[in-house]
């Protein structure tokens, strides 16, 4: 009896392993796929708006002071920038060398991760008003809802919009 005790509990124990490799294996594809639209959204905007270096939207975190820079607000896309350095450093920390945050520690990395998902969806916001889009609300709401998961499909999509002077 105590054979098979073992082996279920070995078993649950797999499972549960094989999800965790699973949802984490999901979120890098989901993150590596969000950077490219996001990058290719934000060189199309930088060309649109004649900046010189538009190929700079590729390196990564200076990519969210270029939408800040596009949205019309410089220090939004900074701590953007920042926060999301921050969060990926503590994430790599944590992740790969099992680094121990504590309590403080993941309570600080989740108020990043939400500064990080309100100042994203005000420079997306921005990015929309700016662009003079007829369901720029609309946008911004699907945004909200989604968590931001549709952020960098909607920015890829506008990406061609030409800005409104005004």
């Amino acid at each position: 009896m105590g054979g098979i005790s073992v082996m279920l509990l070995m078993g649950m124990l797999s499972a549960m392993y094989m999800f965790f490799i699973a949802v984490i294996a999901v979120l890098i594809i989901y993150f590596a796929v969000s950077y490219v639209f996001e990058s290719i959204a934000a060189m199309g905007m930088c060309k649109n708006l004649y900046y010189k270096h538009s190929g700079t939207a590729w390196i990564p975190f200076y990519n969210k002071y270029l939408l800040g820079k596009i949205a019309g607000n410089k220090a939004l896309g900074i701590i953007e920038g920042v926060l999301n350095l921050s969060i990926a450093t503590v994430a790599v920390l944590f992740f790969c060398f099992e680094l121990e945050i504590g309590i403080i520690g993941l309570i600080a990395l989740l108020a990043c991760v939400i500064a990080s998902f309100v100042i994203d969806v005000i420079i997306t916001d921005k990015i929309f008003k700016n662009l003079n889009i007829r369901y720029s609300d609309v946008l911004t709401v699907v945004n909200v809802l989604t968590f931001g998961l549709s952020r960098p499909l909607i920015l890829f999509i506008v990406k061609n919009k030409q800005r409104i002077m005004g």
